[in-house]
């Protein structure tokens, strides 16, 4: 019996491991280093760029739990296409 379909495992895993990386880089980003949270500069737009660059820091936090999702289902698929790759080796061997 011959499959057109054919999964290769490892680069599935390896994909799940760059996709996690970048939702830990996503998910970990700050701000600019020299102004402490809650010190912002004192003119009149800080108060809304504060507001605005903290809101995107959420989107960006949730955009990487998406993407840490995404990892997380690549790595499952892995699985189970191993999983089931083992037990049609094992039907095989049985049916000899």
């Amino acid at each position: 019996m011959s499959s057109d379909f054919h999964v290769e495992t490892e680069d599935l895993r390896r994909l799940a491991a760059a996709t996690g990386d970048l939702a830990a880089r996503t998910s970990n980003l700050r701000g600019p280093a020299g102004l402490a949270p809650g010190s912002p500069p004192r003119w009149a737009a800080a108060t809304p760029a504060a507001l605005a660059a903290e809101a995107l820091r959420q989107q960006l936090e949730h955009l990487g739990s998406d993407v840490a999702e995404t990892a997380r289902r690549i790595t499952a698929a892995a699985t189970a296409y191993q999983e089931a790759d083992a037990r049609a080796a094992t039907r095989f061997r049985l049916a000899r």
